[in-house]
């Protein structure tokens, strides 16, 4: 088994004024390391990045490079719709500092499995850095199976990995085995915690996924417990998981239940998104404060952290 990691796809935290927050930003990254993340990925979906302008999204890199050398590595989103425009943020990236670049499917328009790997041959042929795959189909229509991801690798050895935001394991074991001789160090990681654990065993990295922004201490033991063999600690852990999973169905939008969630659990965030103009009701975040006090009792009574 490789040594499991559980990465942050970490929140964007805007003001009031609906501004990206540099600073708040920044103590956020701060204590999600300090709490043990084994990595960031900035711009991702749970990132908001769809609505960041490019200008931005550079100025958070920047200061996401900052925080993040020589303590965790550094992921950035940097997909869009347009070749030119993701090469152009990539390249960018790289230059200043980022560990990878995460490029997810075009959106809106399907393209079929061919259109898939040649769209991503002609991103990549052009990047100068490890670049990493994000699949998330439900999302953007287009699913990058594990023949496509094959193509893709064979083909541009500076893919590295990529995220499998789906719920089916059996799509991402299927993408273990298809590069398994031709890349046979290829990252895989999931896309929904409670898949975890299931990952690390079919030969995954493990997870990137958005509970590690509300409890990352727990997302660090539950990759310390899989990776010593704790097999009690690892079952006890998904328990807990599985129960804060909750939390992505009290809103039609998860995004502002996970920062409400990160801000009583003391991070400095805003239930405030740029995503959604429909705020959460009293009995939202109600329900969210008893998934987390639920959470909170089966973790002292059982003493997991």
């Amino acid at each position: 088994m490789r040594k499991p990691e559980f990465i942050v796809p970490v929140v964007t935290v805007f003001d009031e004024q609906g501004k990206a927050d540099l600073e708040a930003n920044i103590q956020v990254w701060n204590g999600l390391i300090d709490r043990g993340v084994d990595g960031i990925l900035l711009h991702g979906s749970n990132g908001e990045f769809f609505t960041l302008s490019r200008e931005e999204r550079l100025q958070l890199i920047e200061a996401a490079v900052e925080a993040t050398r020589g303590k965790v590595k550094l992921i950035v989103g940097t997909g869009t719709n347009a070749v030119d425009e993701t090469v152009e943020l990539s390249k960018q990236a790289i230059a200043l500092g980022a560990d990878a670049v995460m490029v997810i499917t075009p959106f809106y328009f399907g393209l079929g499995h061919e259109g898939i790997v040649e769209y991503f041959c002609a991103v990549v042929s052009q990047i100068d850095g490890d670049v990493m795959l994000y699949n998330f189909p439900a999302r953007t229509g287009n699913d990058i199976d594990a023949d496509a991801v094959r193509q893709i690798v064979t083909r541009c050895p500076n893919v590295v990995g990529i995220k499998d935001t789906v719920t089916d394991m059996g799509h991402t074991r299927a993408i273990l085995e298809a590069v398994a001789d031709v890349a046979p160090e290829f990252i895989v990681y999931s896309g929904f915690d409670e898949n975890f654990a299931h990952n690390g065993l079919a030969g995954g990295n493990g997870c990137i996924a958005a509970l590690a922004n509300i409890y990352p201490e727990l997302t660090h033991a539950w990759a310390a417990a899989l990776g010593a063999s704790d097999w009690e600690r690892v079952e006890k852990i998904q328990h807990v998981i599985d129960k804060l999973a909750d939390i992505y169905t009290v809103a039609p939008l998860f995004v502002p239940a996970v920062k409400y969630a990160m801000s009583v659990r003391g991070l400095p965030v805003q239930p405030i998104c740029r995503s959604t103009v429909l705020p959460l009701t009293d009995e939202q975040k109600g329900q969210i404060e008893a998934i987390l006090d639920n959470a909170r009792q089966i973790i002292e009574n059982q003493g997991l952290l």
